[in-house]
């Protein structure tokens, strides 16, 4: 390409060049094609927007035919896993656990009630932390109570009445306001500290193998693990400070509430600073340049957002993709986040999140320090 040339000549000459560069990438273009088929094909088959499997505790203080049929018409609405408790206490400290999503409370005398020609009360709470979920299990427990109305006709029947045999009452959860900033917040946090931190610590280092600088810093008598150590401590600090920033303006700001403990919520953002500071090593091992890690990186945040219950209820997806999600480390946080600022769930509840997120660093930690030491 000479400095006389026409313009078109020299912008194709370029073109020409980047595209040498791409084929030369061992791993870049495979990334190209392979990731949005395989983005296509897994949010075709993971993505439903109608929740299934419900859980939902049952305190029948009843016991009585008219309490069984009621529960017999929840049960057939094929969306409700019935899970019953003693006591409604007991079910709401399930639920403030994340055990149950949804209570059904039937009142002792459902039976004589309708004898009396008196309408059935019963009472349905429901988690409101998630305002569609909530939305959805307000529809599939109005259907069941019209299957209720049906099932009685024969009661309002016989005794002549025209009271309604059924009153039921819905109560919502941790979330009176259905406001969706309540939601979103705690998982945009998540996210966040995602992005920010995989992307830092796998950027960081690819540049450093690129630059050749890292192969001068391990001439030094520095160790490998000093390297690692090292280079996690400053983004560890910025991961932390992010994780405080977002948390805190989320409260304040939006008036997210926070009825748990505030070193519980410390704990559960550290130790998931910490793991992606791992994952992102682990894939500056991996990447040979920026554009892979930049690619590897969205191959993972990507999938997480749908399978970590940050858009959609995690009820919605099949069993294939709901066990894959027991993979997705921001599945644990937005639990455990969740569980402390909406429902203030305490230590002994989050046993499943917390370890999750602990595990989650101690693998990406001990693989990214493997592989790092033998890639230098």
């Amino acid at each position: 390409m000479t400095a006389t040339s026409r313009p078109l000549d020299r912008i194709l000459g370029i073109a020409r060049k980047e595209l040498l560069h791409v084929r030369r990438d061992a791993v870049l273009p495979r990334l190209i094609v392979l990731l949005p088929v395989v983005m296509l094909l897994l949010f075709g088959y993971a993505l439903n927007t109608n929740v299934k499997d419900i859980r939902l505790g049952v305190v029948d203080l009843a016991r009585d035919r008219v309490s069984d049929r009621i529960l017999r018409n929840y049960a057939a609405e094929d969306r409700f896993e019935l899970r019953p408790y003693p006591t409604r206490e007991a079910a709401l400290e399930a639920a403030r656990a994340g055990t149950v999503r949804a209570i059904l409370e039937i009142p002792a005398g459902a039976l004589a009630a309708a004898r009396a020609q008196q309408p059935v009360p019963y009472t349905v709470f429901v988690d409101g932390s998630d305002p569609t979920f909530a939305a959805q299990v307000r529809a599939a427990s109005a259907a069941a109570t019209q299957d209720s109305l049906a099932a009685l006709g024969a009661v309002r029947a016989a005794t002549g009445t025209l009271s309604v045999p059924v009153r039921p009452t819905l109560e919502t959860l941790y979330n009176p306001d259905n406001r969706s900033a309540v939601y979103m917040v705690p998982g945009l946090s998540g996210l966040i500290l995602t992005l920010i931190c995989v992307m830092l610590t796998a950027l960081a280092i690819v540049r450093e193998r690129e630059t050749g600088t890292i192969e001068a810093l391990i001439a030094t008598p520095v160790r490998p693990h000093e390297v690692i150590l090292g280079k996690l401590l400053p983004y560890f600090a910025f991961g932390a400070l992010d994780a405080a920033l977002v948390l805190t303006i989320g409260h304040w700001l939006f008036g997210v509430p926070l009825a748990g403990s505030v070193g519980l919520l410390t704990l559960a953002a550290l130790l998931f600073v910490l793991g992606n500071l791992g994952l992102g090593i682990l894939i500056s091992t991996v990447a040979g340049t920026q554009p892979q890690a930049m690619f590897a990186t969205i191959a993972i945040i990507v999938p997480s957002i749908f399978l970590s219950g940050f858009l959609l209820p995690l009820e919605g997806l099949n069993r294939f993709f709901a066990g894959l999600s027991y993979g997705v480390p921001l599945r644990y946080y937005l639990q455990a986040v969740r569980g402390i600022m909406l429902r203030g769930t305490d230590a002994h509840q989050l046993q499943l999140p917390l370890t999750g997120l602990a595990v989650f660093a101690i693998i990406t930690l001990t693989l990214a320090s493997l592989r790092f030491r033998k890639t230098l």
